[in-house]
């Protein structure tokens, strides 16, 4: 006889979650550019206009569905279908046809609100459709002299966002995977934000030893930017946008404050290469684990449950998923 557990001890976390997500780096999108952009299921065409506005909508063609991500191109504020030239503005209607008259009233595709803010080009996701419900922080770091452009790197994991994101409140990792002992350790959860401060050791460079003290914060599901100070004072993002619901990509990138030195380039590529080798870690062994829907904990774990509980809110089913 098979049994059905309580709605209460269901944790369901289907489809893909609502929030901004991180598509491109600024430095990655030249005027004029045109990018594919695989995400969510879906193929959208990310490009930028003479005006230097990102604008990110539905890849395929109105007319016959041809992929204007793949062989169209951008001319002024718009974007060239490859297959019969119609064009279409960043608010998605078609505003050209060189051999009609008329252009048809359905003749347009989704837009997609973006936000490009630090150096980083956000989408808003909603599968339901629904306004952005929240802000994206503040970094005047970006436009400051004394600090570095972001060393940015980008990889391909085929594992579930809901892995990454618990790393927040997943202390007894720190030292056994990345070897950093951890001095104290604290979590906080409000609204659409899940913090993590950190203090501790660790060697981010090979013989170098940095007493670091961090504040992390993800700004709903899928983007966290953290405040870091050390031997150098740095700013992070780890960023990730899920592709399908096997893969995502992850995105991080680092900013270092010069000191004076004129070394602070060369240490955020040493640093962001550290930073690389850390997620690594991780990726082993996030693209082989089980989610356990029902982990068996003990005391010197973090509050992960209250974790889920906060990361279940991004979800459609939130209110089964939440439970627990």
């Amino acid at each position: 006889m098979t049994t059905t557990a309580p709605a209460s001890r269901k944790r369901r976390l289907t489809g893909y979650p609502k929030g901004w997500f991180v598509i491109s780096f600024s430095d990655e999108l030249a005027v004029g550019e045109l990018k594919r952009l695989d995400y969510f299921g879906k193929a959208f065409a990310l490009f930028r206009g003479e005006d230097g506005a990102a604008v990110l909508l539905d890849a395929h063609c109105a007319h016959m569905g041809a992929s204007m991500a793949d062989g169209g191109r951008v001319v002024g504020n718009t974007l060239e279908c490859p297959f019969h030239a119609w064009r279409y503005a960043s608010d998605g209607r078609c505003v050209e046809i060189p051999y009609a008259k008329k252009i048809p009233p359905k003749a347009c595709v989704k837009r997609w609100q973006l936000q490009e803010k630090s150096g980083l080009i956000h989408m808003w996701y909603d599968p339901a459709g629904g306004e952005p419900q929240y802000a994206l922080p503040e970094l005047p770091e970006w436009e400051h002299p004394d600090w570095t452009r972001w060393t940015m790197s980008t990889m391909r994991i085929k594992t579930h966002p809901k892995e990454i994101v618990e790393n927040v409140v997943d202390l007894a990792h720190f030292p056994h995977v990345h070897f950093t002992d951890v001095v104290s350790f604290e979590n906080e959860f409000d609204g659409h934000m899940a913090t993590q401060r950190t203090r501790g050791i660790a060697y981010p460079v090979k013989g170098v030893r940095d007493e670091f003290d961090i504040t992390a914060t993800y700004f709903g599901p899928a983007v966290q930017i953290s405040w870091m100070s050390g031997n150098l004072e740095s700013r992070l993002v780890n960023a990730h946008t899920p592709v399908n619901e096997g893969e995502l990509d992850l995105r991080f990138g680092c900013m270092v404050r010069e000191v004076g030195s004129g070394r602070a380039e060369s240490f955020a590529r040493m640093y962001a290469k550290s930073l690389k080798v850390g997620f690594f870690q991780d990726i082993a062994i996030w693209e082989h684990k089980k989610y356990r829907d029902a982990p068996v904990l003990c005391d010197g774990d973090g509050p992960f449950m209250k974790l889920r509980r906060w990361y279940a809110q991004f979800y459609a089913d939130a209110g089964v998923a939440g439970r627990g």
